[in-house]
């Protein structure tokens, strides 16, 4: 009886989550046949949770909006004359899409500006390191993984897998270093991505079945720090008499003298170039931005009845402390972690009411 009740539970959760993988495609594929917001829409909702970065926000918000409008269009077309079979819609359906390039520091919020807009337009979102990818026949993960771990982020569903967006971090250590190891390595992952970013169909296997997915709708962000960018940048400027703002002159060349395989480059022509952070920016992101680490750690404490409040002194001195770290946005969690560990470990139970970090704890805790 035992027996049969387990296989008749087993049965019934196999068949729940098949209705629930049908219905969370279903929504992924209705928010993309309704996608109708707009690049200014789309920044809006980024500002949000996005703490300064205008340009890279405009320029997120603008190819994001376009790429999953045009793709909307298509598949509404398509589908009406494939009857509804959505396979047939996706192979048939051609749109032009601009992959982008997000260069800056670490922490100024290059992945979380694409994890943030995914989230707007419901479809999966992958973050691939690139740092643990070598080409095939050297220690570490293949370009191939990324396809895999795509699938598994659209759970399991190749249809929704190729209407997703790939964030590609760490690009620059990709970079070729004449006379190392990674000169090799590096400049096969990058061919591998090139094939990948273009648009290909591509076999993955899942235990012992065969899973077709296609790259030519997904949307691919890469980011990285490329630290000697700059100098590239402006002493061509130099050579040439140029003036102004170095990002404004940022040309193909210059990310090819780094390292970077021209035609790879080629498929990332969107870029932009995001700021390092400032105080003021930190102390915005903590007091602004609706996934503050800040809020979080207030709204956990208020689950104890202990309302707490930290000065605006306070908040100055724990954003300059994480601009000094350079590190960005996520210093802060693990700076306001050593600040209020103590009172997290002792005030729940023991107090209640309003609880005050000022300037002088701050700097007593991170003594």
């Amino acid at each position: 009886m035992l027996d049969r009740m387990s296989e008749y539970r087993r049965e019934r959760v196999q068949e729940r989550l098949g209705q629930l993988r049908a219905h969370q495609t279903a929504e992924t594929v209705r928010h993309i046949l309704e996608f109708n917001r707009t690049p200014a829409e789309l920044k809006k909702e980024l500002d949000r949770f996005v703490i300064g970065q205008e340009q890279g926000k405009k320029t997120i918000a603008t190819a994001i909006a376009f790429h999953y409008r045009r793709l909307s269009k298509a598949l509404q077309n398509t589908l009406t004359r494939d009857r509804g079979d959505m396979e047939s819609a996706l192979r048939r359906t051609r749109t032009p899409k601009a992959n982008i390039l997000l260069i800056g520091p670490t922490g100024c919020g290059k992945t979380y500006s694409g994890e943030s807009a995914s989230r707007l337009v419901g479809v999966p979102f992958l973050v691939e390191d690139l740092t643990k990818f070598s080409e095939v026949g050297y220690v570490g993960q293949n370009t191939s993984d990324i396809l895999a771990d795509l699938l598994i982020a659209a759970d399991g569903n190749p249809h929704i897998a190729q209407m997703g967006i790939v964030y590609l971090d760490e690009l620059d250590k990709l970079a070729a270093e004449p006379g190392t190891y990674k000169d090799v390595s590096g400049r096969g992952v990058q061919k591998g991505l090139l094939r990948m970013a273009e648009g290909v169909e591509n076999t993955v296997e899942v235990g012992r079945e065969r899973v077709t997915v296609s790259t030519r709708h997904v949307l691919f962000i890469a980011g990285g720090v490329f630290e000697k960018l700059e100098h590239v940048v402006t002493r061509r400027m130099a050579r040439n008499h140029l003036k102004g703002e170095w990002r404004g002159f940022l040309l193909t060349d210059d990310l090819v003298e780094l390292g970077m395989e021209r035609q790879l480059m080629g498929r990332f022509p969107v870029r932009v170039v995001y700021d390092p952070l400032s105080t003021h920016d930190l102390k915005k992101i903590m007091t602004a931005s609706e996934d503050s680490p800040l809020k979080a750690y207030t709204h956990d404490l208020k689950a104890w009845g202990i309302d707490l409040v930290v000065t605006d002194e306070a908040l100055e001195e724990v954003a300059r402390r994480a601009e000094e770290e350079g590190t960005g946005a996520r210093g802060l969690t693990g700076i306001l972690h050593r600040i209020l560990l103590e009172d997290m470990f002792r005030l729940p139970g023991s107090f209640q009411g309003e609880f005050t970090v000022d300037l002088a704890t701050v700097r007593e805790r991170l003594s």
